[in-house]
């Protein structure tokens, strides 16, 4: 098998949020007069292999527990590693561990130049990565999905990776990393959304399900205008420039997302939000650094 075929089954597609989350951090960081280009570039190779094992370990699991079958929306716009022609399920849960593995190896090394608070933060991610869809806690199956997506990709990932750079955890920096962990739970809240009959069906209990079609979407909409608000509430704090309005380039591409779903769900609910938060991600991102330059 490839290693093209393998990469696929990581779902590459979805590391861009990790790449945000992370760049977000760095761009604090940088702001700051930190930046070890080699050090950030280790951090966010290991970020990777973790979002990777965690897509990896979801799908073993979602199988295991019968959540993913032929018939999951999920089989019908990506080829499932494990159900079909797929490697063994030794040979994949082999090389699930060999990511993790990874993580834990390069997080060493990390440690070893940041202490153990390092420590901390990568329990904290194996904890939810793992247990994401892992016995006994199934954080998915039971309306934890999105508190938990939100905490990794805002507090966890950028934080953890601020800390790197910085050796420092500043509560602010926590802050500003709220929109963007909030948007990458958007991605999962839409996917639940368009799966809700199926979701039924498969007995588990997402938080689409608990609130109903109806007030999910409410919901999906208060989380969008939240991340402006949280734009617009930082550079009034100070905490951010106000080059961070360079966010509300996508404001209009958020309205018409908004009016889409209110209309009728679409079947790409999950990649036009995971669009919508890549955009905003990078904007915040060039807001922060070009804020750093003119030190406005």
């Amino acid at each position: 098998m490839s290693l093209r075929t393998w990469f696929q089954y990581a779902r590459p597609w979805s590391f861009v949020m990790t790449v945000i989350s992370a760049g977000v951090g760095g761009a604090v960081a940088f702001s700051r007069g930190w930046l070890d280009p080699l050090l950030f570039a280790l951090t966010l190779v290991g970020l990777v292999f973790f979002h990777g094992a965690t897509n990896m370990a979801n799908d073993y699991f979602d199988v295991k527990h019968r959540v993913d079958t032929v018939e999951a929306p999920t089989a019908k716009y990506r080829q499932h590693p494990l159900l079909g022609m797929g490697p063994s399920t030794r040979i994949f849960v082999s090389v699930v561990a060999g990511l993790y593995a990874s993580v834990l190896l390069i997080a060493t090394y990390i440690a070893v130049l940041r202490g153990p608070v390092i420590a901390l933060f990568t329990a904290a991610g194996l904890f939810f990565s793992y247990f994401y869809t892992a016995s006994p806690f199934t954080l998915k199956y039971r309306a934890l999905g999105e508190p938990a997506v939100i905490l990794v990709w805002g507090p966890l990932m950028t934080g953890g990776t601020y800390y790197v750079l910085t050796g420092e955890i500043a509560p602010e920096v926590m802050i500003i990393s709220l929109p963007i962990g909030i948007l990458v739970g958007l991605v999962l809240l839409a996917n639940n959304i368009r799966d809700i009959e199926y979701d039924k069906r498969a007995g588990i209990r997402t938080l689409a399900i608990i609130l109903g079609k109806q007030r999910a979407i409410n919901l999906y909409t208060l989380v969008i205008v939240s991340a402006y608000l949280i734009i617009i509430l930082l550079i009034l704090a100070r905490i951010l420039t106000p080059f961070a309005f360079l966010t509300f380039i996508t404001l209009p591409s958020a309205l018409r997302l908004i009016k889409v779903f209110r209309r009728e769900v679409p079947e790409a609910a999950d990649p036009m939000t995971a669009q919508l938060t890549m955009v905003f991600g990078l904007t915040l991102i060039a807001g922060i650094i070009i804020g750093s330059f003119l030190k406005i």
